[in-house]
């Protein structure tokens, strides 16, 4: 008997090993596959923030990469310099009559060709070179590279800072920045994301019919954009020591602030738009009390009545109109 045992434990072995051969064999010729008959699929030519430069990532210098939306909002093009960011200035010649513009991924262009991004646009408005140091960061970002511009020999006095109101309020040194736990499907999707056609191909389709994206949306397997967007609590403390942390960079160069608004201003019930509203009026009055020049943008976007048209329909970014409509009001504000 324990012969007999034995001989169906390693039986059962042997049927799982050749089970999961199979499927491993499977998937893989359905991501061979789909890399040779869909190869805008193919995640290699997609781009990635993997070039550290002290606290920040950038994009890896010489890198020519698409960045791609899979709800079809957008396909663009990725150029990056030497030194990593995505500019055909190199702002290493930046003079004293040129602007530097310091931002996030808003900033980076999200979504847009480089020459349709507010910082391009604003070079043509103002007839001064314009250089683009940005990346996905926060405000202790945006010192760090002003300070790796500096140190690439920039000389640039002129700095406008691109301040996003859904993510960059912080306290900032003042208090461990904490945060939710790591989100591991959040992770996997980002790992296969990177590494898989067929991963890509299939939440494109999804994503782009009607019926499935339903499906998803009631499993919980998609967030509507409008509902993931990060709300801000009122905190006088978060907003003193992000202001603070702006008239640290403001001592070192003429600066403006640009505020882009949070689509909470928009969206969600009227309690939750009071607050953002009482965050947003709060964050300029503090600004200007330490001195700060400041261009709210959130009447420039309402003065159409329909703000969240200058976004992508499935992405928080603005699309081409939105920074169309930053670069003049920035222009503008400058020549003032």
């Amino acid at each position: 008997m324990p012969r007999v045992e034995t001989g169906r434990k390693r039986r059962s072995a042997l049927s799982i090993l050749a089970v999961l051969i199979g499927l491993v064999a499977g998937f893989g010729l359905a991501e061979g596959l789909t890399r040779l008959l869909f190869p805008a699929f193919d995640p290699s030519g997609r781009f990635e923030f993997t070039y550290p430069v002290g606290s920040l990532l950038l994009g890896k210098p010489g890198t020519e990469a698409r960045q791609v939306k899979n709800t079809g909002d957008y396909d663009v093009a990725v150029h990056i310099n030497s030194h990593g960011l995505r500019d055909a200035n190199d702002v290493a010649t930046a003079g004293s009559d040129d602007i530097l513009v310091v931002g996030d991924s808003f900033t980076w262009g999200w979504g847009v060709e480089a020459q349709d991004r507010f910082s391009d646009q604003l070079q043509i408005l103002t007839g001064r070179r314009t250089f683009n140091l940005s990346t996905p960061t926060d405000i202790d970002g945006y010192a760090a590279l002003l300070d790796y511009a500096r140190k690439l020999g920039s000389r640039a006095g002129r700095v406008v800072i691109a301040i996003c109101m859904e993510n960059d309020l912080h306290l900032y040194g003042d208090a461990p920045q904490g945060g939710p736990p790591p989100d591991s499907g959040s992770a996997l999707k980002e790992w296969l994301a990177g590494h898989s056609a067929l991963y890509l191909l299939a939440v494109t389709t999804v994503q782009q019919t009607p019926w499935l994206r339903d499906l998803a949306v009631k499993a919980g397997l998609i967030v509507p954009n409008l509902e993931g967007i990060a709300k801000n609590d009122y905190d006088p403390a978060i907003i003193d020591s992000s202001a603070n942390h702006l008239k640290e960079i403001a001592e070192q160069y003429r600066t403006l602030v640009v505020l882009i608004p949070s689509r909470a201003l928009w969206v969600g019930n009227s309690r939750s738009r009071a607050i953002e509203d009482r965050v947003h009026t709060a964050f300029i009055v503090a600004l200007q009390r330490r001195g700060i020049d400041v261009l709210d943008l959130q009447p420039v976007l309402e003065a159409q009545l329909a703000p969240l048209a200058y976004h992508f329909a499935n992405d928080g970014h603005w699309n081409v109109r939105g920074h169309a409509l930053a670069a003049r009001a920035i222009s503008q504000h400058l020549a003032r």
